[in-house]
């Protein structure tokens, strides 16, 4: 079976985290089939290089074929903004073509977030009758977004819409959003894939320190995930108790680090910044407990890597996080509800013992691996490929 897959987000030279988790569903699926992931990027019509760049990524069986293309502008929005996606289109199918002839047609094509590789999805269905399934990875559908569905101008929402009910299968990563895309398309169906753990790396070792409780926030450190607001709730709690710190991971700006000076929380903050897969797991590792209050969410990696190493969650009940989250494994709470988030962080402390860290960790191992994640797409493609027969 040869699976060709066409992403929207993946990481590159220029920002090595986008759609991280991307690149571990494919790493996931590689251990079932060979895969080649084609990348097309070019920063915006604003973003100039001199010319044509190719990266390609050879990993046993996944190859990621990640190309940024030189653009001109001309200084007149409109028609840039034009020109940009007309070369964006060009430049993909032009790779496509080189793909085929090198390697001929693929048994079937899998687009990870529908805008923009979807409408070249849609070239390939019409041109070869190759048939896509999509899945949808961002938290763009729910409300608070800022760059939410509805406010999108006509073309992309119609696009989408497009791309979705063209497809022979729609997955997501949470039930949350499976449902809001089902009911907002008119889908008949979307299966429920979750996010991937490599849990080589994010896995269960009792070294946390057990004299100080070490409550650790993995992120981005922007809007979405209330950095701000999970230091106001640390303020409270240091009224109360002393004997805790907070490890921020992720690259912290002037405004938190402000934050910091204002509410006294110097001795308590400590700051890793951005850092590899790998070092994230050891922080995970060596922490009690994560925090996060996220505003809205699909469903966060940083969480179910947090569990596979066997640490209880503190988070919000917004996108599909409650399908992670639950009494056995953590707390949730209310967006936005400081006071809330302070009570729940010192209920963690007070009853640590209620948690087991191994059996969480094992847990979580069964639903996230790679082994489990990549075999569920395995099962899909046959499904989808099935159905083409038909």
């Amino acid at each position: 079976m040869k699976i060709l897959w066409l992403a929207s987000w993946y990481p590159n030279k220029i920002s090595p985290l986008d759609g991280d988790f991307i690149q571990r569903h494919a790493r996931a699926v590689s251990i079932y089939t060979p895969l080649t992931v084609i990348y097309v990027f070019q920063y915006g019509e604003r973003v100039e290089i001199d010319e044509n760049n190719i990266q390609i990524n050879d990993h046993k069986n996944l190859k990621e074929i990640i190309v940024q293309f030189r653009f001109k502008r001309t200084g007149i929005p409109v028609l840039d903004k034009i020109r940009y996606n007309l070369k964006y289109y060009s430049v993909y199918k032009k790779i496509i073509m080189q793909q085929v002839v090198e390697n001929g047609l693929p048994d079937l094509v899998h687009v990870h977030v529908p805008m923009k590789a979807g409408i070249v999805a849609k070239w390939i269905r019409r041109k070869w009758k190759i048939p896509n399934i999509v899945s949808e990875h961002s938290a763009t559908y729910v409300k608070g977004a800022p760059d939410a569905f509805d406010n999108r101008n006509f073309y992309f929402r119609n696009s989408v819409k497009r791309v979705f009910r063209n497809a022979l299968l729609v997955s997501s990563v949470s039930e949350h959003d499976g449902r809001i895309l089902q009911q907002r398309f008119g889908l008949k169906l979307v299966k429920v894939i979750r996010n991937v753990v490599d849990t080589n790396y994010f896995s269960f070792k009792p070294v946390y320190d057990k004299t100080r409780f070490r409550f650790v926030h993995v992120s981005a450190m922007h809007y979405q995930k209330n950095t701000d607001g999970i230091l106001r709730a640390c303020a409270g709690l240091k009224k109360i108790r002393t004997d805790w710190e907070l490890g921020l991971v992720g690259p912290v700006n002037a405004g938190i680090e402000r934050l910091i000076d204002e509410l006294d929380l110097n001795s308590e903050v400590l700051i890793s910044g951005q850092i590899s897969n790998k070092e994230v797991a050891e922080h995970l590792k060596k922490a009690s407990a994560l925090v996060m209050f996220s505003r809205y969410e699909n469903f966060p990696c940083t969480i179910i890597e947090a569990l596979c190493c066997g640490l209880p969650v503190i988070a919000t009940k917004v996108g599909g996080i409650e399908e992670a989250v639950n009494a056995s494994n953590g707390y949730l709470v209310r967006s936005e509800d400081e006071q809330e988030l302070r009570r729940a962080m010192l209920d963690m402390m007070e009853n640590y013992e209620l948690f087991n860290r191994e059996k969480i960790a094992d847990e979580a191992k069964k639903i996230y691996s790679y082994e489990r994640i990549g075999g569920q797409f395995w099962d899909i493609y046959q499904q989808a490929l099935n159905e083409k027969s038909v």
